[in-house]
């Protein structure tokens, strides 16, 4: 309830007052607006979950408030209460045309008030329901589609991919073939090996993940992906950092999907580095029932624009990205009934958020356990 914005809208402050006292008393999250320009400049910057409002004002009526906001399709659906002084049969009309979803006469009774603030908060509700479910449908008609495409597309390619590898390699093992040739030969079937791990990506995408209900350490597993990508860190001049929070709890998940969603964040990370930076992996209790996995780099970092496409399935800002690593580590974390976030300043770096949920056996790492890992990585890197 807390969370549920109400705009109240008169000029008269005695009975901005009132509502206040009211609807405060109830729980909810009370705005005071004493114009009809005001009204519609907040309602445009920050959206409530429902408009009391005054018919009769100063500059602007109820009726050409409640008009704009209708008119207005970027606007979301707003539950519209309309206060009036005037009872009559055209006056319901002509409000329930325009848009009013309902009305209240003055002089008001409080307990009608309540009633029909609670009417219209639930219809909001329902409304926010329907929408997320929509979008929902929306979405796994669109992932099915995608899914199928690239099932069929995957099969079509791998077949004459894998006849295109073993051509290669049987030219590149004979001994009359020159050194240059033998290196270009290696090339190209390092290439074949990427075009199948997109492939393989493409295969997962198609098929329903099932994930194991394991009881997992969640240093242990960080500890054991950072051993994957100690080459490229000191190919890149990255300084890896831990910070394991000791007595962490447990998650309940499959290992083998996590090890493979950390580790395309990190390699994400990585890649946002090319001259050398900072990787800072962390774990800590965010709350008794969540914990957080904090992997942040001090990279190039991801512009406003593309964070909202980030876990769409082929979105890259890499020239060789293929665009579903981030969307598995979205489709993995979602399964586990987790959620991530992600903060990023352009030329400054960027903070991936992993939550999980925890399970209620804890674990105990030692300093040293927590740490062991980043020996072998570079002198000064450990924090």
């Amino acid at each position: 309830m807390a969370d549920e914005k109400i705009y109240c809208v008169d000029d008269d402050e005695d009975i901005l007052k009132l509502y206040q006292v009211i609807l405060k008393q109830e729980g909810y999250a009370v705005t005071e607006i004493s114009s009809g320009e005001k009204a519609l400049e907040q309602i445009y910057q920050k959206n409530p979950d429902l408009i009391i409002l005054d018919e009769k004002m100063s500059d602007f009526s109820g009726m050409e408030i409640c008009a704009r906001v209708r008119d207005d399709k970027t606007l979301p659906y707003i539950p519209i209460i309309m206060v009036t002084g005037i009872n009559s049969r055209e006056g319901k009309i002509k409000s329930l045309e325009r848009g009013i979803d309902d009305y209240i006469l003055k002089p008001f009774d409080h307990e009608e008030l309540l009633a029909k603030v609670q009417v219209m908060l639930r219809i909001k509700r329902l409304y926010n329901d329907l929408l997320k479910t929509r979008q929902d449908l929306l979405k796994a008609e669109r992932m099915a589609a995608v899914g199928q495409l690239a099932a069929a597309m995957a099969h079509e390619i791998r077949n004459p991919l894998s006849i295109i590898s073993a051509s290669v390699q049987y030219i590149k093992n004979k001994k009359t073939i020159q050194d240059d040739h033998r290196e270009m030969m290696a090339t190209i079937l390092r290439k074949i090996s990427e075009i199948d791990g997109i492939i393989r990506e493409l295969l997962v995408m198609a098929r329903p993940i099932k994930l194991k209900s394991d009881i997992i350490d969640l240093n242990v597993c960080l500890q054991n992906v950072s051993g994957f990508i100690r080459e490229k860190c000191l190919a890149h001049g990255v300084n890896l950092h831990f910070k394991f929070e000791q007595d962490l709890a447990r998650v309940r998940g499959d290992e083998e999907h996590l090890q493979r969603t950390f580790l395309n964040v990190l390699l994400n990370a990585l890649d946002s580095m090319p001259g050398g930076g900072e990787l800072y992996i962390s774990t800590r209790q965010a709350d008794k029932d969540t914990v957080c996995v904090e992997i942040k780099d001090t990279g190039e970092g991801i512009g406003k624009e593309d964070i909202e496409h980030l876990f769409e399935p082929f979105f890259s800002r890499k020239i060789s990205g293929s665009g579903l690593g981030l969307f598995m580590v979205k489709m993995i974390i979602d399964e586990l009934k987790g959620d991530i976030k992600v903060d990023s300043t352009p030329h400054q770096g960027t903070t991936f958020n992993i939550f999980l949920p925890g399970s209620k056996d804890k674990i105990c790492l030692k300093p040293r356990e927590a740490i062991a890992d980043t020996k072998n990585i570079r002198k000064g890197s450990e924090r």
